[in-house]
């Protein structure tokens, strides 16, 4: 039995390749220690996983954050950089495969003082501060997009996670599908604006909207044509994008490349504050592969109508539908652990 920790926090981005990868693991005969954070996102997916080892730490980013935010971050970090080390040397681990986010940090830096061989994913197209802080040290690091800075650099796609199927409640009419999703937090900016926008073109639609955990009620309403379902959280987000015609969606690496994977079009939405705009040069790479449009929060919602009319009325969605993915993700979990085996069977 081969022990690995994998570590991701606070987002569905970082937490759905680091668990894609750990169901790979897990079918190879590895036993794993999943290092997280205490957000309620991670609560809910891992009361689903329980056959996954999850150990939460106290702790919250440091980019964006207020000074006092971060001195309680740098006071944290080397708490649980000896918490960590203890858990390294306590379960025999071999390895340390991080997928972002801060808890990257300590953990990090604790595979590498424990010289144990750290491996990196990187999800976006811009690499993120805990990978560029870490990737001198690391033994690999993977990519989802074709990032090619020196050898240690793997493009291989961003592991898939896959729940148990389940059906889609939705009624079965005509309609154009339609999925709006504003990733595992949700997007205020997609719950208030895109039923008023879908309201406005007259054509009768089925819509699944997923919304963020708690915020149902910043979404604003669907009119009678749109025949819409409001969920908090999508646990099988595969089983509605092979419903869906096209989708409405900001640009985290995982949902643009789940929806990429399934051979669907999408309106991207990137939001403008993420670090280093690295969702808007997500979307530009689907964008420039034919999967898309960008449509921007400083432009005008009567362009996003057009944009809409113009993908329903000229059909579109449908030449979407035909388009080859641009990066096959679906070996990717598979990918990464073999590059892991063979560093492991060479020692």
């Amino acid at each position: 039995m081969k022990n690995i920790i994998i570590c991701a926090a606070k987002t569905g981005g970082h937490i759905f390749p680091a668990l894609g990868f750990a169901k790979e693991a897990l079918k190879n005969d590895y036993k794993i220690t999943f290092l997280g954070t205490n957000t309620d996102l991670e609560k809910k997916i891992f009361q689903q996983n329980e056959n996954i080892d999850f150990i939460k730490f106290e702790l919250d980013g440091f980019r964006g954050k207020s000074i006092t935010q971060k001195l309680i971050f740098l006071i944290k970090l080397p708490l649980i950089f000896f918490q960590v080390i203890s858990i390294i040397i306590s379960r025999k681990i071999s390895s340390v495969v991080c997928f972002g986010g801060f808890i990257t940090v300590p953990v990090g830096f604790a595979s590498i003082i424990s010289l144990r061989k750290l491996y990196l994913h990187e999800q976006n197209s811009v690499v993120g501060s805990s990978n560029r802080l870490l990737s001198s040290f690391a033994k690999k690091m993977f990519t989802t997009f074709p990032i090619s800075k020196n050898k240690k650099y793997f493009f291989i796609g961003n592991p898939s996670y896959i729940q148990n199927k389940k059906a889609i409640d939705i009624d079965q009419n005509d309609n154009l599908n339609i999925l709006v999703t504003g990733g595992s937090q949700g997007a205020d900016f997609i719950n208030k604006n895109i039923p008023t926008t879908l309201n406005t073109l007259n054509t009768k639609l089925n819509v699944i909207h997923q919304c963020g955990l708690g915020k149902i009620q910043n979404v604003s309403k669907y009119n009678q044509e749109v025949n819409a379902s409001i969920l908090e959280f999508i646990d099988n987000l595969d089983e509605y994008i092979e419903w869906c015609d096209f989708a409405i969606c900001r640009c985290g690496a995982g949902t643009l490349s789940e929806i990429s994977q399934k051979k669907r079009g999408m309106i991207m939405i990137p939001l403008p504050e993420s670090i280093d705009n690295h969702q808007y040069f997500n979307a530009v790479f689907y964008e420039k592969n034919n999967q898309g449009k960008i449509f921007q929060e400083k432009d005008s919602l009567d362009s996003l109508s057009y944009l809409l009319r113009k993908i329903i009325h000229e059909k579109i969605y449908q030449n979407w539908k035909k388009k080859e993915p641009p990066i096959d993700h679906s070996r990717a979990a598979s990918l990464m652990l073999d590059e892991i085996h063979k560093d492991n069977a060479a020692i």
